[in-house]
């Protein structure tokens, strides 16, 4: 028992220094195992061979022994988009109507801008120890995130007289709505409150970290079942969304309250620095031996329930709560003979659960503060304070619950050298109407291919690695904030991991 809490109070130490992105099945890992990771993902749920297979499948505690293992994986997301030409309100022929963000680079803001800050290390640290023959506890520290992006404002497009407009167009007169009151946006009358910016830096880091505590037992023969408590801790930092200040349900409302004399811009919106959360959930799992050739598996992990971002709650929906979303995995683990075994795993991610994350983009049609005063901005626009940034229905990213296919395959080519590879593909959970906010969090990559391999150095200690490719996918398409226009956004992804294992 010492030992698991020296290893675990030494795996949060080192995990509290490193900055932490990952961004593959939306944002959640392809796999945590390390030996998982080689075969994308497949056998967490139904081949533990590590002790982070614990994170997969907490049944799997009992069925690798006593082992430590410390991961260290560099991961480098590419995320760009393509952006659009922005708004003029003061343009009467051939202007691109309606169109706020994002915008792109060069002389029309219609071209490409690329994310700074591409190289991350992600740390994974996990024990196993057995109780009896039939029962085992295990430890693991995880990390999930990839909500990230960096698009400096240099790369933006240059408005004559004000400079570059920033992702979000927050130095553009006519791209911080509302700027002025309707139906004449040429009257000059300025809404009070509409006084931050969002011209700078743009971007978006959300860093998680999960802390798995597991307990597994042979209930009758071949069928181990287990459960785990599971502790978390994010970190997010939101910068240059200042511009959509006069959606937020504090701007709004305070509007509507005083009759337009004044207005109160939101503290809690934009460029507030780095906020925490700790949080909590739960796991179950099940592993069942058919015979010597097949093992199914099945694990189910609760939503974490996460405290309130308070230094973005006029962004967030429901006053800065982000919580993290239900998993479900079912598997099969098949070995034709001693050496070969194929594993296939289906997970189910269940995004829409999160307000923060699952709701749509609605604040150009439902939360028009015209409207609220009786001169709708567009026709059929309405004003309902909750669907307002900070709102219970705030707009989010729009994502989509995320079902993701794994296949992977492992051959000990002999007793010391076992060789790993994998395919994973699920269809993305953004929309092409959701693409505006999405340049945050340009979640894109549906394939994964992987590699991996590990080496039994001594009879105690075991050396692995594994490395992934997810090749780029483009989402594209016109919807909230873009007019008739279309811009892209886009991303692929490295990893190369190396993980260390001491065997008792």
């Amino acid at each position: 028992m010492r030992k698991t809490v020296q290893l675990s109070a030494l795996a949060l130490a080192c995990s509290a220094v490193i900055p932490v992105a990952q961004a593959t099945n939306g944002y959640m890992s392809h796999a945590y195992s390390p030996t998982a990771k080689g075969m994308a993902g497949a056998g967490e749920a139904a081949m533990p061979q590590d002790s982070l297979a614990i994170v997969g499948n907490p049944a799997g505690a009992n069925q690798v022994g006593q082992r430590a293992d410390a991961g260290l994986a560099w991961f480098s997301p590419r995320r760009e988009y393509n952006g659009l030409t922005p708004s003029d309100a003061f343009c009467t022929t051939g202007c691109k109507q309606g169109a706020f963000a994002p915008i792109g680079g060069g002389p029309d803001g219609t071209g490409t801008v690329t994310s700074e800050n591409n190289d991350f290390l992600i740390p994974g640290f996990g024990y196993t120890q057995p109780i009896d023959e039939r029962s085992a506890f295990g430890v693991a520290l995880f990390a999930n995130g990839g909500m990230n992006s960096d698009y400096r404002s240099s790369d933006t497009m240059i408005f004559p007289g004000v400079g570059h407009l920033g992702t979000f167009g927050g130095n553009n007169p006519s791209a911080n709505p509302p700027a002025y009151l309707p139906p004449d946006p040429r009257a000059g009358m300025q809404v009070p409150g509409t006084t931050a910016q969002g011209g700078g830096n743009a971007g978006i880091n959300l860093e998680q970290l999960g802390l798995s505590l597991a307990y597994s037992r042979e209930v009758a023969d071949g069928l181990s079942l287990g459960a785990s408590f599971l502790l978390g801790y994010q970190t997010i930092e939101i910068k240059g969304v200042g511009a959509f200040q006069g959606f937020t349900q504090t701007f709004t409302q305070s509007m509507i309250a005083s009759q337009t004399m004044s207005g109160v811009s939101p503290s809690n919106l934009s460029d507030n620095g780095k906020d925490s959360a700790f949080g909590y959930g739960f796991q179950i799992g099940g592993l069942w031996d058919v015979n010597p050739m097949l093992t199914v598996g099945a694990s189910y992990r609760t939503k974490m329930y996460m405290g309130k971002f308070d230094k973005y709650s006029d962004l967030f929906a429901e006053g800065g709560k982000f919580d993290l979303p239900a998993v479900g995995t079912i598997g099969l683990a098949i070995r034709p003979n001693d050496r070969l075994a194929f594993a296939f795993d289906v997970q189910h991610i269940w995004y829409s659960d999160i307000p923060a994350i699952a709701n749509e983009n609605d604040l150009a049609m439902k939360c028009d503060l015209g409207a609220a005063l009786g001169q709708p901005s567009a026709p059929g626009a309405t004003y309902d304070g909750r669907y307002c940034l900070g709102g219970s229905k705030g707009a989010g990213f729009g994502w989509d619950d995320m079902t993701v296919f794994k296949l992977g395959v492992q051959y000990a080519v002999n007793d010391k050298l076992k060789v790993r590879a994998g395919y994973s593909h699920g269809d993305g959970p953004i929309d092409g109407t959701q693409v505006a906010f999405n340049t945050l969090a340009p979640a894109t990559p549906e394939d994964h291919f992987t590699i991996g391999a590990s080496y039994l150095i001594q009879d105690n200690f075991e050396l692995g690695f594994w490395a992934m490719y997810a090749p780029e996918d483009t989402i594209k398409g016109p919807g909230a904030f873009t007019g008739d226009q279309a811009p892209e956004i886009k991303m692929h992804q490295y990893e190369v991991g190396v993980n260390f294992a001491w065997l008792f």
